[in-house]
């Protein structure tokens, strides 16, 4: 093993019965998914210093890949890329970390294929230069890099270049675009087309270094317009923000074909970006109409549920899943069976643990100062990882990604 310090600027009730479930019962065959633990690749995320042990993967053919993160949270997005990662069985080892920009070791054929799973993972590429940050430094290795092997001369490119924290401002990003299109057409004879190009490259000016790849993955604008809460038909006020809700189902673990559970599970939100990305999902909910809402949000976008429950999640009629998230109620009102948040969880917890299998997840999200990783430790699960989560003055969330000892 090997560690290595990246500076943070571096970058409801018993009797439950079926809602309209899809399944006679529900006691679902255990499927084991891939849950290797987020910790198992050494990513601890904490305070000021990103803590990465890096283990060293016997990997055929690796890839320097590039990411580019979104920002929106200083440490979700690299929690769940690595997550993703893991859950996926690639293999992969973080070389480098700067602001949204991270760099891994990894077949990049397979980091293709779910790049388009992740919340916070804008961009995804094939890294062909890294250098310093000046013209003389970039033109010597772009010249003596196999450019060629991306860009045939019969093709058309575009390049564009990003800045990360500030850095080299000396460098106009404008000059440096056209300078870098100009080279390239020298490199490779390639026409340069920022209309319609065959091939997209990025430059990255990133702390001390400048990189050139090529970009094989780009998250579309309009990743999760249409799946706001407001243009769902059934709406809640508490419901999930999209981003935050699939990041959670990717801490998870959860993969294409697993039994998925949100056992509060509203008006669906966590359930919806747990069916987009290809799992058999499960419901639970006090209320028959949050479990009709569910029904109704998940049929607008296609989705089919496994099945939805009116039930108590601390009495869960459910024997076996692969993975859980979900984002219990707050507050003393009718969704609580009027119990508190902590006395909630002090009861579903121990029921969450009996369902998943040593090295399973669950990922729970709720009121900074409930105390939840005591009642977690309690309840026979490890606290892998956490993370704060701003929404309001009167609420902050905590994130817990939990692993079933």
């Amino acid at each position: 093993m090997r560690s290595e310090v990246f500076p943070e600027d571096s970058y409801p009730y018993l009797g439950a019965f079926c809602e309209e479930a899809s399944c006679s019962c529900f006691e679902f065959p255990w499927t084991a998914s891939s849950c290797y633990s987020l910790a198992r690749n050494g990513i601890q995320l904490s305070g000021s210093v990103y803590t990465c042990s890096l283990s060293l993967f016997d990997m055929s053919d690796p890839t320097r890949v590039f990411v580019i993160l979104s920002g929106e949270h200083p440490t979700l997005p690299l929690a769940e890329m690595s997550a993703i990662l893991d859950a996926n069985r690639i293999p992969f080892k973080i070389a480098g970390s700067f602001f949204k920009l991270v760099e891994i070791d990894a077949d990049i054929h397979a980091v293709k294929t779910i790049a388009d799973r992740g919340a916070f993972m804008d961009e995804v590429g094939e890294e062909i230069v890294h250098s310093g940050p000046t013209l003389e430094e970039i033109d010597d290795a772009v010249k003596s890099s196999d450019l060629p092997r991306f860009l045939q001369a019969d093709e058309s490119f575009s390049i564009r270049v990003l800045r990360f924290g500030g850095v080299s401002k000396e460098m106009p990003r404008v000059k440096l675009e056209g300078h870098l299109g100009w080279l390239m057409n020298k490199v490779t004879s390639a026409k340069v087309d920022l209309e319609n190009p065959q091939r997209q490259f990025r430059g990255l000016l990133a702390g001390p270094y400048f990189h050139l790849g090529l970009i094989a993955h780009r998250r579309p604008d309009v990743f999760v317009a249409n799946r706001r809460p407001r243009m769902r038909p059934s709406f809640h006020p508490s419901t999930m923000v999209p981003k935050l809700a699939r990041s959670m189902v990717n801490m998870s673990h959860a993969v294409p074909g697993s039994t998925f559970l949100d056992p509060f599970c509203g008006v669906g939100g966590i359930l919806l970006e747990a069916s987009l990305l290809g799992c058999q999902v499960v419901g639970v909910d006090a209320l028959r109409r949050m479990t009709r809402g569910s029904r109704r949000n998940l049929k607008h976008f296609g989705m089919d549920p496994l099945g939805l429950v009116r039930g108590d999640a601390r009495h869960l009629p459910v024997r076996k899943v692969d993975a859980i998230a979900t984002d219990p109620p707050y507050g003393t009102g009718a969704s609580t069976l009027k119990s508190t948040t902590r006395n909630i969880l002090k009861d579903f917890l121990p029921c969450a643990h009996s369902i998943l299998s040593k090295g399973q997840r669950a990922v729970v999200a709720s009121p900074v100062g409930t105390r939840t990783p005591d009642v977690a430790e309690s309840a026979g699960f490890k606290v892998v990882d956490r993370h704060e989560v701003y929404v309001h003055r009167s609420l902050t969330r905590e994130i817990l990604v939990l692993e079933a000892n």
